[in-house]
């Protein structure tokens, strides 16, 4: 199972966000970035944040740089947006992918609404 946790309407022009997603069973690497429209997956160069065992790994667009991080613990993934612009107001994905290899990926998404 995989789910966000928290609803993100009304984040604020400057702010940061935390992207709390709750999951069980035995995750390996977790990714967070830009959803693909349509599709349970990310834009080419989508990805944002790959949390792993030795911690968290950033990539993507540049206008991310600096603004994006992740952590996780048993059960749990936060990955943080620091300084929002209105170019943030978007939907985000977070894939899970088994440490086992013999589960399919669980995926799931969110939609960041960014006030003034």
């Amino acid at each position: 199972m995989i789910q966000f946790t928290s609803s993100y309407n009304g984040t604020v022009v400057g702010s940061s966000v935390n992207f709390t997603l709750g999951f069980s069973g035995n995750v390996g690497i977790t990714y967070w970035g830009l959803k693909k429209s349509g599709v349970n997956d990310f834009l080419i160069n989508g990805k944002l944040v790959m949390l792993h065992n030795a911690g968290w790994t950033l990539s993507g667009p540049p206008e991310y740089a600096g603004r994006v991080s992740g952590s996780h613990s048993s059960g749990q993934a936060i990955f943080t947006l620091s300084s929002i612009t209105t170019a943030d107001e978007r939907i985000y994905g977070c894939r899970l992918e088994p440490r086992t290899g013999f589960d399919d990926p669980r995926f799931d998404f969110v939609r960041l609404v960014v006030e003034g």
